[in-house]
C-alpha cells in the first residue's frame, strides 16, 4: 500500500508533446478501483470528479513519469493480452476486474502515446520509451488496497505489431493472443466500428499497410485488409515457438478462453469471473446473446490469411 506517499492512487492517463516539450497530464484515483471496460472510460469518470474540485489539470514533465518506484509499491505485470478486436478480449480482462486482487488495465491511451512517442519526436531512443513505458505501467500497477497479487494489461489490437519491441522489454512475460474469425469481427465492427477500421484514424504504418489503396469508402474491404497483416504478423510470430506466447481462438468460447488464460498464466480463477461471462463484455447490466450468424463478407485474402494462421498452431 502507499500510504506513506503523497502520489499515492495518482496515476497519469495522457502524454502530449508541445513546442515547450513532453508533458504529462495526471488524475487522482481516489478510492476507485479501475474497473471500466476500457481505461478511457475510468479517465472521463476520474476527470469529472477533478473538475469539481479544480478546473486546472494536473501537469508535470516526463522525469516524474520515472520516479515511480520513489513514490509507490507496484506489481509487475503478470500477462499481456494482445488481440485483433471483438474477439474476447474485453470479456477476459473484465471478467478479472470482477476480483479484487487483480489490477486489469484494458486499452491505456498512455501506453499507446509512450509505445509511438518517436512519431512526434524521432530522437526519442528506445532505451527512453522503454523506461517511460515500464514506469508508466507501475504507476498503473499500484498495490492500493494491499489485496492486489496479479496485473494483467490489455493493449490495443494494433500492438500486435509491437511484438518484438515488447518482447524485448518484457522476454518472459506471458503474451496472451486472442483470434477470431474475421467475418464475425467485421460483422461486429459493422455495428459500431473501432478507430482501426476507419481509414486513415490510426496511421497505416502501424497497421502494415504502408500507403493506403483507394478503398472508396468500403469499410469493409478496409477492416479485411487491417486483419490480414493482422493474421500474417501473428503467423510470424507463432513460428518463433516462444514459450512465453499462447495463441487462442474466440471460437473454442468464452469459457474455455478464460481458463486457457488462467493455466497459461497460473493467475487463479474465482467463481465471480465466471459469471461475468453471462453478461455483455462492454455493459454489465446487459445478458450476454450469442450474435446470429452472418455472412462472411471478409476478402478472400483475409480468409487465407486466418486460415494459414489458424492452421499454423
Amino acid at each position: 500500500m502507499n500510504k506513506l506517499s503523497p502520489l499515492a492512487n495518482w496515476i497519469p492517463f495522457r502524454l502530449e508533446k508541445n513546442p515547450e516539450g513532453w508533458l504529462l497530464k495526471w488524475l487522482h484515483l481516489g478510492g476507485k478501483r479501475i474497473t471500466e471496460p476500457f481505461f478511457d472510460e475510468t479517465i472521463n469518470y476520474c476527470r469529472s470528479i477533478q473538475k469539481r474540485v479544480s478546473r486546472f489539470e494536473s501537469c508535470s514533465g516526463p522525469a516524474l513519469l520515472e520516479a515511480a518506484t520513489d513514490h509507490v509499491t507496484a506489481l509487475q505485470p503478470g500477462a499481456f493480452v494482445f488481440h485483433v478486436s471483438r474477439c474476447g478480449s474485453t470479456l477476459l480482462s473484465q471478467a478479472f476486474a470482477e476480483s479484487e486482487s487483480c489490477i486489469s488495465i484494458a486499452e491505456a491511451p498512455l501506453l499507446d502515446e509512450i509505445l509511438r512517442c518517436t512519431e512526434h519526436d524521432p530522437s526519442i531512443d528506445n532505451a527512453q520509451r522503454e523506461d517511460w513505458f515500464k514506469a508508466a505501467l507501475s504507476w498503473m500497477g499500484q498495490m492500493r488496497t494491499g489485496k492486489e497479487s496479479t496485473y494483467i494489461v490489455k493493449l490495443d489490437s494494433w500492438h500486435i505489431h509491437f511484438y518484438e519491441v515488447l518482447r524485448a522489454w518484457f522476454p518472459e512475460v506471458p503474451f496472451f493472443f486472442l483470434t477470431r474469425r474475421p467475418g464475425e469481427i467485421l460483422a461486429s465492427h459493422a455495428k459500431i466500428r473501432g478507430i482501426h477500421m476507419i481509414p486513415g484514424m490510426v496511421n497505416p504504418l502501424l497497421l502494415k499497410m504502408g500507403v493506403l489503396p483507394e478503398f472508396r469508402g468500403d469499410f469493409t474491404a478496409f477492416g479485411s485488409d487491417v486483419l490480414k497483416h493482422y493474421y500474417q504478423e501473428l503467423q510470424a510470430i507463432s513460428a518463433l515457438g516462444c514459450r512465453f506466447n499462447r495463441f487462442f481462438d474466440y471460437s473454442k468460447g468464452a469459457r474455455e478462453m478464460l481458463e486457457s488464460f488462467a493455466e497459461f498464466t497460473g493467475i487463479e480463477l474465482e467463481e465471480k469471473m465466471y459469471e461475468r461471462l453471462k453478461f455483455h463484455s462492454k455493459s454489465v447490466g446487459l445478458d450476454f446473446e450469442t450474435e446470429p450468424e452472418q455472412p462472411d463478407l471478409s476478402s478472400k485474402a483475409c480468409q487465407g490469411a486466418y486460415q494459414q494462421f489458424i492452421n499454423a498452431f
